[in-house]
């Protein structure tokens, strides 16, 4: 599951189903992202749910905006002749509250966006069993999976590079 702000309300009443149904040995990883710490909605329940279900269940909180996976001052120090290597970059300010979030086997935390990289190091491979489910805004379904009113997966869409085809991704 890939939620992005309030995104996550799909994904909650899918996971309660999921998680609450007894026998039900569904396995699920949630990235979920947002801006900030406080953004963060029903993080309680989730952690709950890390907690009591963590054997299958795991959430990954995906905290910052897309420039945290960039490196500030790069193409100025390039034009000015400088060293533009990532040790003498500035890095973007870490999230407010980033430290204080759990990280165990049933709960991880990612700095910056959802993308390609994020869905590699937490989800499940691609295969016939595997479902993606995808909520948030428009330029998450862009760069993840393709426009949300659109049927199909663009090839240049970070999914299809994974390896998951159009039958196992949802888009809500």
């Amino acid at each position: 599951m890939i939620a992005v702000g309030v995104g996550i309300a799909p994904m909650v009443q899918a996971l309660e189903k999921i998680l609450e149904t007894p026998g039900d040995k569904t396995e699920v990883v949630l990235l979920y992202g947002n801006r900030s710490i406080r953004d963060i909605l029903l993080r309680e329940k989730l952690d709950e749910w890390s907690r009591v279900h963590g054997h299958r269940f795991k959430v990954v909180y995906a905290v910052g905006s897309r420039w945290a996976n960039v490196h500030f001052g790069m193409k100025k120090a390039a034009k000015q002749g400088f060293s533009t290597s990532i040790d003498d970059l500035k890095q973007p300010p870490v999230a407010k509250g980033f430290e204080s979030l759990e990280v165990s086997a049933s709960q991880a935390k990612e700095l910056g966006w959802v993308d390609e990289s994020a869905i590699r190091r937490h989800g499940f491979s691609p295969s016939d069993e595997t479902r993606v489910f995808v909520c948030g805004l428009p330029g998450v379904y862009d760069k993840l999976c393709g426009p949300r009113t659109e049927r199909g997966l663009p090839a240049d869409s970070a999914l299809a590079r994974l390896g998951f085809q159009e039958g196992g991704v949802v888009k809500f």
